[in-house]
């Protein structure tokens, strides 16, 4: 038998870097470039400290009620202030301008965070949930006008490669940001009273990075027709009164046809959340670096597929992008009775990281696809308020299976919810275009 020998053609590796190289360059001081580089901050600055949240709060003394509820208090928050806030986002004819600010203020919230820990040790958990669901008020109002100006500023064809770019590289930094962390919250501090300290200067620096955030947010250029579109005389009005509009957004069949398959699905994800930080931080005990490494293995798989994801989205559409990454979401929950230990978790952060890129891509290309250009915002607002009554909600169902039938046994029932979900999203629009036909 002749043996294989793989050799690695070194024109073919050259050949690919320079081409690699060459569509680098073509983006730089395009939307897309800028829209990659805000991408990259923002990961920046969430990745410092939301993947080591719950852990920070069971060394402040948290408990499995209080991880839960870092999960829920942020929808709740989010679902009270999104329809008022874009009711008055409507009257902002410098939307850019009023993202922005909101960016500001998001990360200006940090600095609250980083006083939680010189507080009274009794009220310290519950301080900390607190400020981390007043800070979504403003990180969700932003995120939402942010979703809304998308559908501004790119076209259709380039909005999909736009995000999937930003995903991609977004996925690349984040393990970077979190594997420093890691490491530095796990080996720097010989106290508990230093590592405290390390997490009041992480905060501090997301804030910083913050201000840079919002700086090269303002730099995307709006096209020059929707710019004279925003300016002509009555722009910053709206044609219908808000509140009638959220009143016909249900109406719309385009959006009904991914709103209500989209919140199903939402809910059996968003259940999930609660139980794999249970999962992690309570039963197997895991550390800040094993954290980072969770985050460095999941971004990795996630930076290679955003290709996949990338091609698959423009070759079958978003519809079978969302039906398969909702099955391999599903697939991921019944893992877990496999997992003994913090580096079979490891391990197994690859397959996660490989389906939560194909989700996130086909919810936001596909409420993207699914709104209308006038009142998008509102729409937007309408779906995002949904999202985050469902973020609210479906922690508490999680946490009432996990006190029913024990943690395995709830996360395997909340796997068989999104499979179901999934078969809900495919078969929906199996019958639409039966109907149509």
């Amino acid at each position: 038998m002749k043996k294989f020998h793989f050799r690695l053609n070194p024109a073919v590796v050259k050949a690919g870097f320079r081409s690699f190289r060459h569509g680098i360059s073509r983006m730089r001081g395009t939307n897309v470039w800028t829209f990659i580089m805000y991408g990259l901050l923002f990961d920046m600055v969430n990745n410092l400290w939301r993947p080591f949240a719950a852990r920070f709060l069971e060394r402040l003394g948290g408990t499995e009620f209080e991880i839960s509820l870092l999960s829920a208090l942020p929808g709740l928050v989010a679902a009270i202030v999104l329809l008022p806030g874009a009711v008055l986002f409507r009257k902002f004819t410098n939307k850019k301008r009023a993202t922005a600010a909101f960016i500001l203020i998001s990360r200006a919230s940090l600095l609250a965070l980083a006083f939680v820990p010189i507080l009274p040790a009794e009220v310290r958990p519950m301080l900390f949930v607190i400020f981390v669901a007043i800070m979504n008020c403003p990180d969700s109002l932003s995120q939402t006008s942010l979703q809304s100006f998308l559908g501004t500023v790119f076209n259709g064809n380039e909005r999909g490669q736009a995000i999937a770019l930003r995903t991609k590289f977004g996925h690349a930094i984040i393990p970077v940001v979190t594997i420093f962390a890691g490491l530095a919250i796990t080996f720097i501090p010989n106290t508990e009273e230093q590592r405290m300290i390390l997490y009041q200067i992480f905060f501090v620096s997301a804030f910083l990075l913050g201000i840079v955030e919002a700086i090269i947010f303002n730099r995307l250029k709006v096209p020059e027709e929707a710019a004279n579109l925003a300016e002509a005389p009555g722009a910053g009005e709206p044609e219908k009164h808000s509140f009638a509009v959220i009143k016909n957004i249900l109406k719309d069949k385009k959006f009904r046809a991914f709103f209500i398959p989209a919140i199903c699905f939402a809910f059996t994800w968003h259940a999930g959340w609660p139980l794999m930080n249970i999962f992690q931080v309570m039963h197997l005990r895991a550390s800040e670096m094993w954290f980072a490494i969770f985050a460095l293995t999941s971004g990795m798989t996630a930076f290679f597929a955003g290709t996949f994801w990338q091609r698959f989205l423009r070759k079958r559409g978003n519809h079978a992008t969302f039906v398969l990454s909702a099955v391999l979401l599903a697939s991921n929950m019944f893992t877990f009775q496999f997992i003994i230990n913090v580096q079979i978790m490891a391990l197994f952060q690859f397959f996660f990281g490989f389906a939560m890129v194909g989700i996130n891509t086909a919810i936001l290309n596909g409420v993207l696809e699914a709104t209308p250009d006038e009142n998008r915002l509102m729409y937007l607002a309408f779906f995002n308020t949904a999202m985050n009554i469902s973020l609210f909600i479906a922690p508490f169902f999680a946490v009432a299976l996990f006190s029913w039938v024990g943690l395995l046994n709830a996360l395997m029932i909340v796997g068989g919810l999104r499979f179901s979900a999934a078969l809900f999203i495919w078969l929906r629009h199996r019958l639409r275009k039966t109907a149509a036909s």
